[in-house]
């Protein structure tokens, strides 16, 4: 499903979550105003607060699915993540305001009003109502893959089990306990401040990267070493980025193969990780001869010993190299980095091969072997 389809179904499973939204919470406003039932009325607000949230996810809905672009080149799903981070925070908001209203209506009311039964039409209406709401909007949230969604779907639910929670309570009120109606508005609330925190606390991991989870990564870990060509790897970091991740690896591979092949390799990696990994949109390979990491104290200040580039090796082998091998004869120069020391590939063409043999190999590495970072020189034919 592309990013346009999977924002029309999301828009259009909200607005048919707003729309049974705004009714049942008329209904139950007006019947608990009419009948006496302080938990009915904080449940309507309940409805209420789902209605803004609907709106407020049609239009994040508008963005998070965007493709990336030049502003977000890794795509938009981090509005999604916001979208819940706000939703979750608005549901402890609404928690936090019920909580105190009734506490304080439990201590300073003294005669408790026994609720009308009517009260209980517009409790059971609420349930089932918004028990289907849940229902078809986590199927849409799962099948778009879609956090947002499916946490506005327990927004729906979280109505569901507070009006469950109300009917109970008007029921008890009926037989004469009329202060538990109070009291299942406190429960009711603490039930939608527990929710919101869930909501609030996932997107806020997300926010800062926090990894995916272990599962995951074990099955990352297998893919890229099933891989031709990878001898190890390390530094695997991942993050979230909505209902997607992204990953950032270092594979290890033979020192002496050709860059080329090395990138390829790396292709593989990149390539194999999206194609299994649903969820994975990106992949970052960095390509090493060898195990690069900087642990301890060196870590903190990122402190690698650093070899000399091509231009600074050859400037400083050069007098050495031409005492032995005529200049004119040298077709290429290969450089391998290897830890802490070089190693030089010099090509000659095959035609020269009398001259330069394992004698001259011999005096060369010896005339070069006050150069530290030089561990040897090889010499390789080139059949032109």
């Amino acid at each position: 499903m592309d990013a346009a389809a999977k924002r029309k179904e999301a828009q259009k499973i909200t607005f048919y979550g707003a729309i049974i939204d705004g009714f049942v919470g008329v209904v139950k406003i007006i019947l608990g105003l009419l009948y006496s039932s302080h938990a009915l009325v904080v449940d309507g607000i309940h409805s209420f607060s789902d209605l803004f949230t609907d709106i407020f996810v049609i239009l994040i809905a508008r963005y998070s699915h965007d493709e990336p672009d030049e502003e977000h080149p890794y795509g938009h799903g981090r509005f999604e993540t916001f979208g819940t981070v706000v939703l979750g925070s608005i549901l402890i908001g609404v928690s936090g305001i019920i909580i105190y209203e009734n506490v304080m209506k439990f201590f300073l009311v003294s005669n408790f009003v026994i609720p009308g039964w009517p009260t209980l039409i517009g409790a059971a209406l609420s349930i089932g109502l918004k028990e289907w709401a849940y229902r078809f909007q986590v199927e849409v949230g799962k099948k778009i893959g879609s956090q947002m969604i499916v946490a506005n779907a327990w927004h729906s639910r979280s109505d569901a089990i507070s009006s469950l929670a109300v009917f109970i309570g008007l029921v008890f009120s009926m037989l004469g306990l009329a202060w538990l109606d109070i009291v299942m508005a406190i429960v009711v609330a603490v039930l939608i401040g527990k929710i919101g925190w869930d909501f609030l606390w996932s997107s806020v991991k997300e926010l800062v990267d926090t990894s995916i989870a272990p599962e995951q990564m074990e099955k990352v870990q297998s893919i890229i070493m099933n891989i031709d060509g990878v001898r190890s790897m390390h530094n695997l970091r991942s993050r979230r980025v909505g209902d997607k991740a992204i990953l950032d690896v270092n594979i290890e591979v033979a020192p002496r193969i050709s860059v080329s092949e090395g990138h390829e390799i790396s292709t593989y990696v990149s390539q194999e990780l999206i194609k299994q990994m649903e969820d994975v949109i990106d992949v970052t390979v960095h390509t090493d001869v060898e195990d690069d990491r900087i642990e301890g104290e060196d870590f903190k200040v990122g402190i690698k010993k650093l070899l000399p580039l091509r231009s600074e090796v050859l400037n400083t082998i050069q007098d050495k190299l031409h005492l032995l091998i005529n200049k004119d004869d040298i077709l290429d120069v290969l450089i391998h980095y290897h830890g802490n020391y070089i190693s030089l590939e010099v090509v000659v063409p095959v035609a020269k091969a009398q001259r330069y043999n394992k004698e001259l190999l011999k005096e060369l590495n010896e005339k070069c072997q006050d150069i530290s970072w030089l561990k040897e020189i090889r010499l390789y034919l080139k059949v032109e």
